[in-house]
C-alpha cells in the first residue's frame, strides 16, 4: 500500500515548555513526518499529569503553560513515532493524542 493510500492520522502532543526546544530538534530529525506546527497553550483542570508540580501562580489561576505540537502523516508512521518519543522522553509529562483522519 502506498504512503498516500495508507490510513492517515493526526498526532497531537501537549508538552511542558521546558522540553519544547529539545522536542523541536527531535521532530525535525524524524523521517516519519514532513513537518509539524506548534503553539503555546494552557492546560486546565484538576489533574495536571503524572508528577506535574504546579507553581503557586498555576494553582491560583488554574492554568498551566504548555506547548502543543500537531503533525499529519500515515497512522502507522505516527504510531512508530509515539513509541520512539515515549522511549526517549520517558520521565517527562507529555500527553499523546493520536486521531484517525477520515477521507473528505
Amino acid at each position: 500500500m502506498s504512503e498516500n493510500l495508507a490510513p492517515q492520522g493526526l498526532l497531537i502532543l501537549i508538552v511542558p515548555p521546558d522540553i519544547e526546544e529539545m522536542l523541536v530538534d527531535v521532530l525535525l530529525e524524524q523521517t516519519e513526518i514532513t513537518g509539524f506546527t506548534s503553539n503555546k497553550v494552557h492546560g486546565h483542570g484538576t489533574v495536571h499529569g503524572e508528577g506535574a508540580k504546579l507553581s503557586i501562580i498555576e494553582q491560583v489561576t488554574g492554568r498551566q503553560e504548555r506547548v502543543q505540537f500537531m503533525m499529519h502523516a500515515s497512522a502507522g508512521n505516527l504510531k512508530n513515532l509515539v513509541g520512539s518519543l515515549k522511549s526517549r522522553f520517558r520521565s517527562t509529562d507529555i500527553h499523546y493524542i493520536l486521531l484517525p483522519i477520515l477521507e473528505c
